[in-house]
């Protein structure tokens, strides 16, 4: 009864306001560059009328009466700005104002706590200018205020703010200009940072933040928008970079801190002309690090990033930006790898014990005798147990690599009409790199045991555990080039009375590689073995610990060469979408979408024969739905979506059926939160994803595959970010993932696949900035960590899993900030944790570094 009294009240208020002649105003701040100006203060001057904008700078200040008023609107790192307009009874008209921002203030604003570290719209999730509060999707979007609270420069250490990503990094080797870069591990499933401004960027490129505005994270499937070739199915990692704005500044810091870590990085803007309608920017960040190892290993880069703005007129405006990066790893390695399981020693034996004569009969009965689980074989199923030393590296750091890219992006606005706009995107990428790729595989004792006892004639299999390592290495070369141009069609217009926002979009993505990998016959334990140097003890004493250098490895390559391994992609991708978001009611927003995308592949490449085998071509389909539910318009959003992606096979199964592509679906539902003008926000979500017709081994006919594998991922998703007071960013995030392979080869069938990451993991960022009214103004400091349970390296039927154990990681920083200068101190890892990562292998991680930051600001 007191709610439909209180309706009632509000009904007849709201009539009785409308008899006296109000009328109300709403509009749009941007900035001079046409972007937004989320969380201004708006007032009405000789009036207690005020409101604040949104995330993406739209406000509403209604119940206003007739006359001439002038509207003030103000922040922090803004110039205040004064309009005067006139209300008309029972009027709503839009004024929308323009506002500049302090170049002073604005380094100090994004460290103090002011402005949200998480940014809550996007114009590339959607394609689409969209806030995440009407998105059906869940993305996280790591803004540059963040990256400078927490004095940190690299992405992967952005990414550990967002729940679910964890670091995967995988065997490969980390810098190759092909296969190089971290992994992670989103939903289940392993994603690449691999795009730039919403394009594909798909080589291995710095990992520097010298040039980013923001990082958005999108979970779950996504190739409606953005196809299979950046997005995996967990996800993409999408890097927005900084544009130039309208007045001269900049700043000068510089970085070091332990392990050898030296750090310059500099940021120039400036107009190129009075009008002030071509803008430049230039971002350059020069580092060498060393390492915690005990062989000297390094990396050096050098990161150029240039941008240009040029506004034709008020209805077209060109982008450019560029990418320059230069780098040099000398020693690093791929890490320790587990491919001597039981299993793949079992397949190996017959060819062995052939080759020592050993009779039929008792081959069998040596190979029924032999270990057949990891802990019969290692003693053990968990890392913390093998006796690694995270301190010896076991290599030398003359192994070096070098790698340089190129990556030009361009983007072209132009305004049609105030209900559409034309955006045509290309990127251009190019890239080398050329050195030695190295790696260590734990060896089981059984294995020398086993060689050793041969010739006896009496077999033994030794004791459990793994005494040695053995040493691998070869040279490689790699190139790369990929092209795309996207046009994107954007309109927001109304059908009757419903608004529409549309993306309709045509893409063209091309891609060749070329890689040479020089290999050499070497041997273990006295078996020959492709690329195996030597075997060295794990601990104790070594006395051929440093034979593994460069001059050793080239004599190896020259005097037991094997046939060089020539491999090379040539492929397009032709493709179309649209997708529409629809406001059904103020509360009720649908959305539906399709990607029609046709593939191309000239197959691999030849070397010998310099042509291309095993061309194939393949269309997919991948459609999108979303419905929201806004029970408190712009508050709560209750949200679920239906998404999809898709993965394109080669190859044939056992009666010449033609594979096709992988197919991935999401289920997904939850709900988001805006309270405080934005400023508490928060997410929860409950996903499942299936992916069908995987390709998988055909035991019937084993020469063979057959398409008919799935994989099932399951979780819950949760964050919160707080700004419950100016001075104060709380952020937490956690995460729950169950991932099974239901239908798949043996070896996996019914197992948690080892590229899947933990079940659990947690993170959590505190940052207090105190305010000029504290003796302390200018100083902030901050706290933060990640929680990451258990992973596994290796999961095989029968041999079982090989288990990198939990981690806590914490993490802290004290600065002191004014507009003309600041000081800083970060510790990692402040709890010193020893702790390993990895994929198939695991690498230890670095232990406590303090680094400094002293920065100039102009």
């Amino acid at each position: 009864m007191k709610k439909i009294l209180l309706s009632l009240l509000l009904f007849f208020t709201a009539i009785c306001a409308g008899a006296q002649g109000v009328g109300s105003i709403t509009g749009k701040i941007t900035t001079p560059d046409n972007k937004p100006a989320p969380f201004a203060t708006l007032s009405i001057k000789g009036t207690m009328l005020n409101s604040a904008t949104d995330s993406l700078g739209y406000y509403t200040i209604a119940q206003i009466p007739g006359g001439k008023y002038v509207l003030t609107v103000s922040g922090i790192g803004f110039y205040p700005t004064n309009k005067q307009f006139v209300v008309v009874a029972g009027v709503s008209q839009t004024v929308n104002v323009t506002i500049r921002s302090k170049s002073n203030e604005l380094d100090e604003v994004t460290v103090s706590g002011n402005k949200p570290v998480v940014t809550s719209s996007s114009e590339y999730v959607s394609k689409m200018p969209l806030s995440s509060i009407e998105n059906a999707q869940v993305y996280t979007g790591i803004s540059n205020a963040l990256i400078v609270q927490q004095k940190i420069f690299t992405l992967e250490d952005a990414v550990k703010n967002v729940p679910g990503i964890s670091i995967a990094s995988g065997s490969g080797f980390q810098n190759t200009i092909d296969y190089g870069g971290t992994s992670f591990s989103s939903r289940g499933f392993q994603t690449k940072i691999r795009a730039l401004n919403g394009l594909a960027n798909n080589m291995a490129s710095s990992a520097d933040v010298a040039n980013l505005e923001k990082i958005e994270v999108i979970k779950g499937p996504s190739a409606t928008l953005f196809g299979n070739i950046i997005s995996s199915y967990g996800g993409l990692i999408n890097r927005v970079t900084k544009k130039p704005y309208d007045y001269t500044g900049g700043s000068v810091e510089y970085a070091g801190g332990s392990y050898g870590f030296h750090r310059l990085a500099v940021d120039v803007n400036s107009p190129l002309n009075e009008e002030k309608t071509f803008l430049s920017r230039l971002n350059v960040a020069v580092q060498n690090r060393n390492t915690f190892q005990d062989n000297g290993a390094f990396s050096k880069s050098v990161f150029v990033a240039p941008s240009f703005s040029y506004k034709l007129s008020d209805r077209i405006k060109i982008n450019l930006n560029a990418e320059i990066n230069r780098s040099e790893d000398g020693g690093q390695g791929g890490g320790i790898l587990f491919s001597l399981s039981p299993s793949y020693i079992k397949g190996y034996l017959p060819g062995v014990l052939k080759g020592f004569g050993v009779p039929d009969a008792t081959a069998a009965a040596i190979i029924a005798s032999a270990p057949t689980t990891i802990k019969q074989t290692f003693g053990s199923n968990n890392i913390k147990d093998f006796n690694l030393d995270p301190y010896r590296s076991y290599t030398s750091n003359d192994l070096t690599t070098k790698m340089s890219s190129l990556n030009m992006n361009a983007e072209v606005h132009y305004k049609i009409s105030d209900q559409w706009n034309s955006v045509t995107s290309m990127i251009f990428g190019s890239g080398n790199s050329d050195g030695f790729n190295t790696y260590l595989i734990l060896v089981p004792n059984e294995v020398p045991a086993l060689v050793a006892s041969l010739p006896t004639g009496r077999v033994t299999f030794g004791t459990a555990g793994a005494d040695y390592f053995t040493r691998n290495g070869r040279k490689s070369n790699a190139s790369l080039e990929t092209q795309q141009i996207q046009q994107n069609f954007i309109g927001d217009f109304k059908i009757g009375a419903l608004r529409n926002r549309m993306v309709v979009g045509l893409d063209y993505y091309h891609l060749k590689t070329t890689s040479i990998y020089r290999n050499f016959m070497g041997s273990l334990f006295g078996i020959p073995l492709d690329n195996m140097f030597d075997q060295v003890k794990v601990s104790g004493n070594a006395p051929n610990y440093y034979n593994f250098n460069a001059v050793r490895l080239d004599d190896a390559l020259q005097k037991n060469p094997v046939t060089e391994t020539n491999f090379g992609n040539n492929q397009s991708v032709y493709s179309s979408y649209v997708n529409d978001v629809l406001n059904i009611t103020d509360q009720i927003i649908a959305s539906a979408g399709i990607r029609i995308d046709r593939f191309q592949n000239k197959g691999t490449y030849d070397g010998i024969t310099d042509t291309y085998k095993g061309n194939y071509n393949q269309t997919a389909f991948s459609p999108k739905f979303g419905l929201i539910y806004q029970p408190v318009k712009d508050k709560v959003s209750f949200f679920g979506n239906y998404q999809t992606s898709f993965t394109n096979q080669e190859g044939t199964s056992f009666d010449g059926t033609a594979f096709k592509p992988e197919q991935a679906m999401q289920w997904e539902a939850g709900v988001k939160t805006s309270f405080f003008d934005g400023h508490f926000t928060s997410s929860v979500s409950y996903y499942d994803i299936k992916v069908d017709d995987k390709v998988r081994v055909d035991y019937a006919h084993p020469l063979f595959s057959v398409q008919d594998g799935t994989q099932v991922s399951r979780g819950i998703e949760a964050e919160i970010l707080g700004n419950p007071i100016p001075e104060l960013n709380i952020l937490l995030g956690y995460a729950y993932n169950d991932s099974k392979m239901t239908k798949a080869d043996a070896l996996i069938e019914g197992l948690r696949p080892a590229g899947s990451g933990p079940k659990h993991q947690f993170n959590f960022w505190i940052h207090y900035h105190f305010n000029e009214t504290t003796p302390l103004n200018g100083f902030s400091i901050g706290t933060g960590g990640n929680y990451v349970g258990e992973t596994l390296a290796v999961n095989l039927n029968p041999d079982g899993a090989i288990i990198i154990p939990s981690y806590k990681v914490f993490n802290a920083k004290l600065s002191y900030d004014k507009a003309k200068y600041s000081f800083g101190l970060r510790v990692n890892n402040l709890n010193n944790e020893r702790y390993w990562v990895g994929l198939g292998s695991v690498s230890p991680m670095m232990p406590r570094q303090y680094v400094g930051t002293i920065g100039l600001k102009f």
